[in-house]
């Protein structure tokens, strides 16, 4: 098989790949010989006397053929090892499946043809904006100079991509991570977007059904935790103001950008790799 790769994960599939196999070639000789024996040899023998005139003269002789002859070529070649030959393995010894049915928690699974849409996009958007250095050196007033550069960064240190996949054949869409390095995840120089224009393949390691909401992380926790603090300050309010020409909606924060929770179950997926099948023509030159 041939394929392109958007993303890997490379240390789970290169445990996995050592695990199935732990010699990595570095160099091949390939040796030819011809080789071809054997010996010749031939004795006559013609006795004649008096008696013998009128009789057939006796003749003996017999072969053994010898010689030597051998021809020998030496070819030398480099092996490169790169991620794709390492994932190479890890494909082949995994399942390609088109349905859910009978697959255990833990299988090594392969899904081709599946379309991919971004779970929290907005939200995606507004924490790149927010680790882009937009913030870098501002001093957030009544901090006692707190850094909100490194405050983000701290936050955003366990986010990912949350991302969802269909296929018509599957009986539940799938749901995987990408955890967001804000470097260089993918491969190749492809971006988060390379994912959604046509189909892909994923290979990862089934591990049952999950909710959206089960995705956890530190940006979401600390929503939670504003978004009860502003309740719980505006309640106070409320309590000490009685009479308010004004109402105000405390139910959001400015960075509340929680994912859909639609409720219905994913196929989650510990995601290996998402590769593009290249198809080479076969037509003959």
């Amino acid at each position: 098989m041939i394929f392109n790769i958007y993303y890997i994960n490379f240390p789970k599939v290169y445990e996995i790949k050592m695990m199935l196999s732990n010699v990595v070639s570095l160099s091949k000789e390939i040796t030819k010989d011809n080789i071809l024996e054997g010996d010749a040899s031939l004795k006559a023998k013609f006795g004649l006397n008096f008696m013998d005139l009128f009789k057939l003269g006796d003749i003996e002789s017999g072969g053994n053929i010898k010689g030597s002859k051998s021809n020998k070529v030496l070819e030398t070649f480099e092996i490169k090892t790169t991620k794709s030959v390492i994932l190479d393995d890890v494909v082949k010894n995994s399942n390609t499946i088109i349905s859910f049915e009978k697959i255990e928690e833990g299988e090594l699974i392969k899904l081709d043809n599946i379309k991919l849409s971004l779970e929290n996009e907005a939200e995606l958007r507004m924490v790149k904006f927010m680790n882009s250095g937009a913030f870098k050196d501002l001093i957030a007033p009544g901090n006692n100079g707190m850094d909100m550069n490194n405050i983000f960064n701290s936050m955003f240190k366990d986010y990912a991509y949350k991302i969802k996949g269909e296929n018509e054949n599957l009986d539940n869409k799938i749901l995987f991570k990408i955890p967001l390095t804000f470097e260089s995840e993918f491969e190749s120089s492809y971006s988060v977007d390379d994912l959604f224009v046509g189909r892909v393949s994923i290979v990862g390691l089934y591990k049952g059904k999950i909710k959206v909401d089960d995705l956890k992380n530190s940006f979401e926790y600390f929503q939670e935790i504003g978004q009860l603090q502003n309740s719980f300050n505006a309640n106070k309010e409320d309590e000490e103001i009685q009479d308010s020409h004004y109402s105000q909606n405390v139910s959001s924060t400015p960075f509340d950008f929680k994912s859909s929770g639609d409720g219905n179950d994913y196929h989650y997926i510990d995601l290996l790799a998402i590769v593009q099948n290249v198809n080479i023509s076969s037509k003959k030159m």
